[in-house]
């Protein structure tokens, strides 16, 4: 028996319209699953798998080790509103996160434990979380951590945190980002479109209001995903929103809608239709089609495909792409 049973909350998240969206966590019931990877192959072969962890969580104490490593040994990798997440010293296999709320459970156990949680996206590394650990805590309680894949590669643009703050900073850090995603090969967004395909297909939700959940890997020229944890609510593509990130989202439309410097726009504008230019041919290659998404809306009503598809309504550019056989 494999255990779903990450804690449930309700994250809100801004879009450009400052409404706020709620999202639930959608891992909270037992699923009964066979101990093995979708394709067939023994989850074994997976140096990130489940199997591989236990090996190596009982070689090297790693459950007794879990505190020292949240308050003292760890490297915070990344820090949000629902937790923070950890190096584990000794390997780059996984990381450990603690959420600030739900991080104890009404359980109670005699001895530390580490459980399963099935992976629902054994054929792609998306940084899922595939084990927890649950610490006595005294009582009918227990305390809880959770152990994720490694995701290799660097956040992508500005993080939604800063959002609204045009500044020099940012302004370098967005086109900077921009920069690196138009330059990489053709062959990047050929495996993003598929990628996104597989997550959806899966039944799971991108985190697409924030850009940092989208992650370059220079050496394998490749976009990662992480902080998929939300079951798909609606029957959509999700190609727009991600094309939505991987734009920078939220700062590239209001920095599109700024008086800074005109030069610098351009720039970005012209980095920007290189981004979509190669996100479409991907998506025509692929015979892959658009869907009315919440943040693919916000792009579409924003100036980022104005040049790329020489309108500015939004009907028109809907009817523009349909004539692209990409809605």
């Amino acid at each position: 028996m494999i255990i779903n049973n990450i804690p449930k909350f309700t994250i809100q998240s801004k879009n450009l319209s400052r409404n706020k969206i709620q999202y639930n966590s959608y891992l909270n019931n037992d699923i009964f699953v066979k101990n093995c990877s979708f394709s067939g192959k023994s989850e074994s072969k997976d140096e990130k798998s489940f199997a591989e962890l236990k090996k190596w969580a009982e070689k090297t104490s790693f459950i007794d080790k879990v505190e020292d490593i949240v308050y003292r040994t760890g490297r915070i990798l990344g820090s949000g509103f629902e937790g923070k997440t950890y190096s584990i010293p000794g390997t780059n296999n996984w990381v450990l996160k603690k959420y600030n709320r739900g991080d104890i459970i009404a359980k109670k156990n005699d001895r530390r434990s580490l459980i399963q949680i099935r992976d629902f996206s054994p054929r792609l590394n998306v940084g899922q979380t595939i084990a927890r650990v649950e610490v006595p805590a005294g009582g009918d309680y227990s305390y809880v951590y959770y152990v994720l894949k490694y995701q290799t590669g660097n956040s992508i643009g500005v993080p939604l945190s800063i959002a609204d703050t045009i500044s020099d900073g940012n302004i370098k850090r967005h086109i900077e980002s921009l920069r690196i995603l138009a330059s990489s090969p053709q062959k990047t967004f050929d495996k993003c479109i598929k990628d996104i395909d597989y997550v959806t297909k899966q039944g799971y939700e991108f985190d697409c209001c924030n850009p940092y959940n989208f992650m370059y890997d220079k050496e394998t020229q490749e976009i990662h995903f992480v902080d998929i944890n939300d079951i798909k609510r609606n029957d959509y593509t999700q190609f727009g929103e991600v094309l939505y990130a991987l734009l920078d989202g939220e700062f590239a439309i209001n920095y599109s809608n700024s008086d800074c410097d005109v030069s610098t726009k351009n720039e970005a504008n012209k980095l920007s239709n290189e981004i979509i230019r190669k996100f479409f041919a991907a998506m025509i290659q692929s015979n892959s089609k658009f869907s009315l998404g919440t943040y693919f809306n916000n792009l579409l009503e924003s100036s980022l495909l104005d040049e790329t598809l020489g309108c500015t309504d939004k009907e028109d550019k809907i009817n523009k792409l349909r004539l692209m056989n990409l809605i």
